[in-house]
């Protein structure tokens, strides 16, 4: 069985789709990009994220294939080349001849970047974190945080708790009684009773694409933050381009100081495996400095719900934006986003202070 491992091209287009083929008779619903034209492409003279391809061939098959999506993070006072480890895919999912080609893949990204992470997977007890952990990743769980704003929807449609007949039952009790919708209505007089106006001196402004203006703020905040991916506008503007129309973006100003930014989602689900038909309101992703981040929390949270929003929805690792987000009413719900660092990621920085959201690894897909 002679493998190799090479950057995918345009002549490999037939192959992966017959590998898709295969993997799809399986189950896996997971599907390759069959050429590199589908892929976030480097832009010349612009430092911004892009995608390249590997493939694992044995003769004219595909038997396994990745992407790196390389990237700048920032770390320690400086700028670090890394990658984000996305899309593994692996002939092994349905020929054990090829189990090797899992562990194969990742040992090939490392060898072409040692700064990796890998983020979303699903649960830390699926094959790719098991393997990750094995081989001395650090794997966590980035916190899911949520509030309801609808009690009846939400009741009725949050199938990830209605799975369990014994949850259901509780969860119908709610609904027939009044209970959570009391609750809900609670915690949002309460809200509006305590919560301080905004000041006088503060504005925000509504923007299509993020401005450079940002860039300055990444600048002045970014040693807050023990780890995070570039915030600068050439890199946020591929990960959450103009044209998809579910994001909204905002800049939060104390004067003329831009204080913080913040990037929103509003989605009329149908059908979705956790949230049914639920209207999923979801603060993507933003970066203020610690003491501004209630303020900017505050003006999200407000915008999502005047929006008609059933659910609004949250994955933050930083201590201050979760901190922020439980003071406005967020409680913690199970993650089945998990993030993973390779060891030379892992040893620049404690799990507790890495800044991830929905807006890094794949962007904010099934949201």
């Amino acid at each position: 069985m002679a493998l190799s491992i090479r950057e995918m091209h345009a002549g490999d287009s037939e192959a992966v789709r017959e590998f898709n083929s295969r993997l799809a008779k399986a189950g896996i619903a997971f599907e390759f990009p069959v050429s590199p034209a589908e892929l976030m492409q480097k832009d010349a003279g612009v430092d911004s994220p892009y995608q390249t391809a590997y493939v694992m061939s044995e003769h004219t098959a595909v038997r396994g294939a990745y992407i790196l999506k390389s990237e700048q993070l920032f770390s320690e006072g400086k700028f670090l080349s890394a990658a984000n480890y996305q899309l593994p895919l692996s002939e092994g999912i349905v020929d054990r001849k090829y189990a090797i080609v899992g562990i194969q893949l990742v040992r090939d990204a490392l060898a072409r970047q040692e700064r990796l992470y890998c983020l979303g997977m699903g649960s830390t007890s699926r094959p790719l974190p098991r393997l990750l952990q094995r081989i001395g990743w650090r794997v966590s769980k980035v916190p899911f945080l949520f509030r309801v704003q609808n009690a009846e929807n939400f009741t009725r449609e949050i199938r990830w708790l209605r799975q369990r007949p014994a949850v259901r039952q509780v969860v119908d009790l709610s609904r027939r009684t009044g209970s959570l919708a009391a609750y809900v209505a609670l915690g949002r007089l309460r809200r509006r009773t305590f919560s301080a106006p905004r000041p006088a001196e503060v504005s925000v402004k509504d923007v299509d694409r993020f401005p450079l203006e940002i860039d300055r703020l990444f600048a002045r905040v970014r040693d807050e933050y023990g780890l995070l991916s570039d915030r600068r506008a050439a890199a946020m503007n591929k990960k959450l381009p103009a044209r998809d129309t579910r994001l909204s973006r905002f800049l939060l100003f104390s004067g003329t100081r831009l204080a913080g930014w913040v990037a929103l989602s509003r989605s009329c689900l149908r059908d979705h495996t956790q949230f049914g038909n639920m209207t999923l309101g979801t603060i993507v992703d933003g970066l203020a400095a610690s003491a501004d981040i209630p303020m900017l929390v505050a003006e999200a949270c407000q915008r999502l719900e005047a929006s008609g929003c059933d659910l609004l929805v949250s994955n933050q690792s930083h201590p201050a934006w979760i901190a922020a987000l439980r003071r406005y009413g967020f409680l913690q719900g199970p993650s089945n986003f998990v993030l993973a660092l390779s060891p030379a990621l892992a040893a620049r920085v404690p799990d507790s202070l890495v800044h991830f959201t929905r807006a890094d690894g794949d962007g904010p897909i099934n949201l």
